[in-house]
């Protein structure tokens, strides 16, 4: 095979992916009419569609390029991941519902507005921003610069990964900036199908260069016999008492239960960010979260992490060669059109939430920062251009972060799910639990990002940065971020929440609770089941992703003459967790029809008029804290340059 065949089929087939996109970004353009078909697709997307798109985003293509890999290298000490399509589905189930209907009750499009409406705090609004701005810088950027180092490996370096870059943020830019919310839904469900399909594919490919799956296990269990590896396929106890990554040597490396559980709760922050919620909240209807978290997240697209994406994870613990580098390597050198086809499957997963996030976080700097505290006449129409270039801005930054510091890239990318998991407390307290006041949510957010900066490489950086070192590392007691930040949120808002008037709300948050005791109210046999409920959610958890993992250890192995036998002829923690992820769908599906969480409803909701109010001249004021902003900023980093430089930064 000549080098010209080894890069012609990837450009070839990025073009017509490119052409594809772009005639769907005009037909999205030609569909909009007016601001809000820009930002929210006019609120009319197809339920099915907002069901496949918030599938494949969950899982995008950062379980391919992360779960894959970590299996490859650790083994099945992470089992939490097998689990992850259910993971994933569960905030959906409990939030979605409900914030549809705040979101229509209010007239709202984007989680930052509910906060504003219903906390009245600018703090949770920026917060919201923030958490969307490090999933478009961070999190996407990082996915985005693998996917240019593999195409600069498909191409045999004839396309760097400097030009792969400016290519993908073009892209991205003409996706999201130019066509909107309504271009980002339509192109996203080419997107899911297309990354559905790679990762089938490639998870075939792996199987049958392993020999198949009784040979693929059957190295695996060689594997195993062999000294020092027995360990890739247990859970390293429940806990270790380290000081973290960083402090603690090899031992803060253990994947421990209490590791896989806290990764657990990190995962479950992304379907609470502010994303996804921006996907439900341009839905028409929500009669179909209940199938789209049940059936297609936790169940279609779960299979393919429990099955798919650990199966090829699998294979390249084996064999080092089937690595997911090597496997693409050997599927160029063999079919050089099949692995540009699976490679633009794989990378149309990465920007499938690249694109989202750069939108939501472009949004959000407009809409919910920019207007409202420094431009309150901004007319729609500016504000859909001051979008598209916000947009712009930030996929030149993340091209430029990708290229010239990946080090910041990946701490920025390490916040954005333990950050977004720190949502939780306000949006249980506008869907489920009224006790917790708005003193309360802001408190426990900002105690749960202090919990979540402490104890990731972002925070002991800067700290150190500015002369002063922390006694613990990354993940204490090999405990995720994300468990630290929500044990500092939750003690936070249970004390602040006993201490404050819980009925002083203002008169928006007082009709949404109305909403829920009436017309939204569950019925008398879900509360009936209450109590069941919270004992199968606790159990599940123990058992798929907690103190229980111990038990999947030796559950499926028995004695043998020569040696341990698999009884399921797999590695036995790898069969527990498909056994967690068999239950963990019928947990969602209890959930969400019996419990009626995401059942659908089939009632009219009249839109919320607020009491007539006095209009004031903001302008004067809009000024002087546009001014305060830029100069504060201005302070800020002149004296972070000071600091620098009296502790010889």
């Amino acid at each position: 095979m000549t080098g010209m065949a080894y890069s012609v089929w990837l450009p070839l087939f990025a073009l017509f992916y490119v052409a594809v996109m772009l005639y769907w970004v005009r037909v999205a353009t030609n569909e909009a009419s007016a601001g809000d078909g820009f930002f929210s697709a006019g609120h009319a997307l197809s339920p099915w569609i907002s069901a496949l798109f918030i599938a494949g985003a969950s899982m995008s293509g950062w379980f391919v390029l992360g779960g894959s890999q970590q299996i490859a290298v650790q083994g099945f000490q992470m089992p939490a991941l097998i689990v992850g399509g259910v993971l994933l589905a569960l905030p959906g189930t409990l939030f979605f519902k409900r914030l549809w209907f705040v979101a229509e009750r209010m007239r709202v499009s984007s989680q930052a507005e509910i906060f504003r409406v219903y906390y009245h705090s600018p703090f949770l609004v920026v917060v919201s921003v923030l958490v969307a701005l490090l999933f478009a810088l961070g999190f996407a950027g990082l996915q985005i610069r693998a996917i240019a180092d593999f195409v600069e490996l498909l191409t045999g370096g004839v396309v760097t990964r400097l030009t792969a870059s400016v290519v993908l943020g073009f892209i991205l830019f003409a996706g999201a900036g130019i066509g909107g919310m309504r271009a980002i839904g339509y192109f996203g469900v080419i997107q899911t199908v297309l990354a559905f399909t790679g990762i089938v594919v490639l998870s075939g490919f792996a199987l049958i260069w392993s020999g198949g799956f009784a040979a693929l296990n059957a190295g695996l269990l060689q594997l195993s016999a062999t000294e020092g590896s027995a360990g890739l396929f247990t859970v390293d106890r429940v806990i270790r008492f380290t000081s973290g990554l960083g402090r603690g040597g090899e031992l803060a490396e253990a994947n421990t239960a209490l590791a896989n559980l806290s990764f657990a709760f990190a995962l479950m922050g992304f379907q609470a960010s502010p994303l996804v919620m921006k996907l439900v909240l341009s839905t028409r209807s929500p009669n179909g979260i209940a199938a789209g978290q049940t059936w297609v997240t936790a169940g279609f697209f779960g299979a393919i992490i429990a099955f798919c994406i650990a199966l090829t994870g699998a294979a390249g613990l084996a064999n080092r060669d089937l690595a997911l580098t090597g496997l693409l390597g050997a599927l160029q050198a063999g079919s050089p059109w099949f692995a540009a086809w699976i490679f633009i499957g794989i990378a149309a997963g990465v920007q499938l939430l690249a694109g989202l996030a750069l939108f939501v976080a472009g949004e959000g700097l407009i809409r919910h920062i920019y207007r409202p505290y420094f431009h309150s006449r901004l007319s729609k129409e500016r504000a859909v251009t001051l979008t598209r270039i916000a947009i712009a801005v930030l996929a030149v930054l993340a091209m430029l972060m990708e290229n010239l510091t990946p080090v910041t890239l990946s701490a920025l990318a390490a916040l954005s799910l333990p950050l977004a998991f720190q949502l939780w407390t306000p949006l249980l307290g506008i869907t489920w639990l009224p006790w917790i006041t708005r003193s309360a949510a802001v408190t426990g957010v900002g105690f749960g990002i202090a919990g979540v900066i402490l104890t990731e490489p972002f925070g002991y950086q800067v700290l150190s940065f500015f002369g002063l070192e922390l006694p613990w590392g990354r993940w204490p007691w090999t405990i995720h971020s994300a468990l630290w930040g929500m044990a500092a949120n939750v003690a936070a808002v249970l004390i602040i929440s006993a201490i404050t008037n819980r009925d002083a709300c203002g008169s928006e948050a007082k009709e949404i609770r109305k909403l829920f005791s009436g017309l939204l109210a569950t019925s008398a046999k879900a509360r009936t089941l209450r109590s069941t409920a919270w004992s199968v959610v606790l159990a599940w958890f123990f058992l798929a992703v907690g103190p229980g993992l111990i038990f999947g250890n030796w559950a499926f192995i028995a004695a043998g003459e020569d040696g341990p036998v698999w009884l399921l002829g797999m590695p036995s923690i790898w069969a527990w967790g498909l056994g967690a992820w068999v239950s963990g769908l019928g947990l969602i599906w209890f959930l969400s029809y019996k419990m009626e969480m995401a059942s659908p409803v089939h009632v009219a909701i009249p839109p919320y008029e607020p009491p007539p109010r006095l209009k004031k001249d903001k302008a004067a004021l809009e000024q002087e804290r546009l001014r305060i902003l830029v100069l504060t900023g201005a302070a800020g980093f002149a004296l972070a340059v000071l600091i620098a430089f009296s502790f010889g930064g």
